[in-house]
């Protein structure tokens, strides 16, 4: 005899998987205010969303869509050229002095990227459109308590006896201004209440970055902004643009410290002594002179914390030993020839080449924030913190989330919303698209 069927069982199971999905998008959005508490804990925030996601996928009974979502994803050009990345980073460790150190850095970086890839594939499309008022209240949340601790003088994490050095607003502040882009493409699909809203937590957004220590974020602010509008009057020009200065940057690396000497004059440094900017060029020429001795495979994953006690330290000039030991470079690409040598910077190179040639395919209204995004980030990753630091791209895995809800968002009146939501609903839940985004003048 046949086992009775439960005929709630299904029901029940969707409501879980609702709740579960809305639960993980509100956790993802207040990532912002979580920075603005402890400066850190991004990757916590991301990690707890993606264990919700998978929760919800299990609910779903979605693990075959899930697999192939995640296989069509990691089987593009974007995909394969971030596997063949993540593959010369392990290989190094074979050379590394410092294995457990970059064994560290390894999984510090990659598993926000793997919890980034997992909810970008899952989330966006199983978000209810009011998603982007809980990111938006969160952004301004946050903004509003840097603000206020800034003001008084970090007053209360003094009582509470927590860290009160105001230099440690500057990465819950990259983490703002990261989100804030994604959440003013989902607003501009909101009607006159949408734009208004968009206005005044951008408004809010720079103030906290202009009241911050964080030269990086205002430099941040200013390639995006330029490269934004850049891509709104001739996107393809742009996108060469974008693609010549990787190549440049990578190119460069290891005698950035001098180039840079020579292009900035003394009355420079003066203006922007406050963001240490003589210190940073000090610090790229001794990590050039360390790449000038491991050029080609570097020296290993994550080992740039402890490049003053290496064994490379000791075949560079005396009067350079003593910046390698700052912790990083403070350059994202003379990170990566440190580290991975020539062949990583090449890996390094197709990686970002490709997310450019990915982005090209958007209309111009999409592609515009986008690329501005790319360049603000970029920017950021040449003068700022550590290459591989978890809460970086968990912030940026995050924003990457939030661009994808963006694309679902949108009113049902806009003549672009029917090919991007088709286009970016999990394989296993879609309908054939039926039109594509129109190609980018």
């Amino acid at each position: 005899m046949a086992a009775p069927v439960d005929l709630t069982a299904a029901p029940l199971r969707r409501r879980g998987a609702g709740l579960l999905w809305r639960t993980s998008g509100t956790v993802l959005a207040f990532m912002p205010v979580a920075m603005a508490i402890a400066h850190r804990s991004s990757p916590l925030v991301l990690g707890v969303a993606a264990f919700l996601a998978l929760a919800a996928v299990a609910a779903e009974r979605g693990w075959a869509g899930l697999r192939a979502d995640l296989l069509t994803g990691l089987r593009t050009p974007l995909g394969r050229s971030a596997l063949t990345f993540l593959a010369w980073s392990v290989i190094s460790l074979l050379w590394s002095e410092f294995r457990g150190v970059s064994l560290a850095a390894l999984l510090e970086f990659w598993f926000p990227v793997a919890g980034a890839l997992l909810l970008s594939v899952t989330l966006p499309s199983r978000l209810p459109r009011w998603g982007v008022w809980v990111l938006a209240a969160a952004l301004a949340l946050a903004c509003a308590a840097i603000l206020l601790e800034l003001q008084t003088g970090l007053a209360l994490r003094r009582t509470l006896g927590m860290r009160s050095h105001s230099f440690i607003f500057n990465r819950p502040v990259l983490t703002i201004l990261v989100g804030l882009v994604p959440v003013l493409v989902a607003l501009r699909g909101q009607g006159p209440l949408g734009w208004a809203a968009g206005a005044v937590l951008t408004a809010l957004a720079l103030a906290t970055a202009e009241q911050s220590e964080s030269g990086a974020a205002i430099f941040g602010v200013a390639a995006a902004g330029a490269t934004a509008l850049g891509a709104l009057l001739a996107p393809r020009l742009v996108v060469r643009i974008a693609g010549a200065a990787v190549i440049a940057a990578l190119a460069i690396a290891p005698l950035a410290g001098p180039i840079v000497d020579r292009l900035i004059p003394p009355a420079v440094h003066e203006r922007l002594s406050d963001s240490h900017s003589r210190d940073r060029i000090d610090i790229w020429t001794s990590f050039g002179a360390a790449i000038l001795h491991r050029p080609w495979l570097g020296a290993g994953f994550g080992t740039s914390p402890h490049m003053g006690e290496s064994v490379v330290a000791g075949e560079v000039a005396p009067e350079r030993r003593a910046l390698l030991a700052v912790g990083h470079p403070h350059n994202a690409a003379v990170q990566i020839w440190t580290e991975l040598g020539a062949v990583g910077a090449v890996l390094g190179a197709i990686v970002i080449l490709s997310s450019l040639r990915s982005l090209s395919r958007f209309p111009r209204r999409d592609l515009a924030p986008m690329l501005g995004l790319m360049a603000g980030v970029e920017a950021v990753s040449l003068v700022g913190h550590g290459a591989w630091q978890g809460w970086w791209p968990a912030a940026i895995g995050a924003a990457v989330v939030w661009f994808r809800f963006a694309q679902n968002a949108r009113k049902p009146g806009d003549p672009l919303r029917a090919a991007d939501s088709a286009d970016l609903r999990p394989s296993h839940l879609a309908e054939p698209p039926q039109t594509r985004p129109e190609p980018m003048p």
